[in-house]
């Protein structure tokens, strides 16, 4: 483990969180992150809004250093990896998804994935809506969950952070992972997303990520 990474024990399972916002599961030799929103930075270039093509560089140069470290046997997307329609963001991930055909990778749902099905798995994703893997429920968006469910969730959708206040009244939000009672919520991975901020409860876990690294809030 790198010593940006903080290790959680959670549910009798190992779990790394990291600072460019994935989670990786021992046991399981899992990647899991949410919310890349590929394609959103050429969805404005497209619009005539400058937005830099580095956006998109960075989350897959940041992908490679993950796996390139952690050697995941598989990778779960956890929706929204997609943000619009097709444009030269979708293949730059088809040819970046071509150099790691040994690791097999799963797309949950999210709202903005709005293709059909046989377009994500031409691209080599296998898509469905959720994932059961005990103890785990793993799936886009929380609000979905059965009250019967029996499964810890863990999910995106939320983009969850946290606001800091200074002495002087000053503040900074942060993106954080957010550990609940029923559910867990994984920071937006893609660079170029909003936050929504949350007010935990003081028994519930929340690891903020502030200068590369990962620090507990409560």
């Amino acid at each position: 483990m790198r010593k940006e990474d903080l290790l959680l024990h959670f549910k009798n399972q190992e779990l790394i969180l990291t600072p460019e916002k994935a989670l990786f599961w021992i046991e399981q030799q899992t990647l899991i992150l949410s919310d890349v929103h590929l394609g959103k930075s050429g969805h404005f270039r497209k619009a005539g809004i400058p937005i830099p093509r580095s956006l998109n560089e960075n989350n897959l140069e940041r992908l490679n250093s993950l796996i390139n470290y952690y050697r995941p046997s598989q990778i779960f997307f956890l929706g929204d990896l997609f943000h619009s329609d097709k444009n030269s963001e979708w293949e730059e991930f088809k040819k970046w998804r071509n150099t790691y055909l040994n690791i097999d990778m799963y797309l949950t749902i999210g709202n903005h994935d709005f293709h059909s099905t046989n377009d994500y798995e031409s691209i080599g994703l296998l898509c469905t809506k959720e994932i059961e893997l005990f103890p785990f429920l793993l799936l886009h968006d929380s609000e979905d969950v059965k009250e019967t469910e029996k499964l810890y969730s863990i999910s995106g959708h939320v983009h969850p952070s946290v606001r800091l206040i200074g002495k002087g009244r000053q503040s900074i939000r942060i993106p954080s992972y957010y550990f609940g009672n029923n559910i867990a919520l994984l920071p937006a991975f893609g660079k170029f997303t909003g936050t929504y901020t949350i007010k935990p409860k003081a028994d519930e876990l929340v690891f903020g990520i502030l200068d590369n690294q990962i620090i507990k809030i409560s």
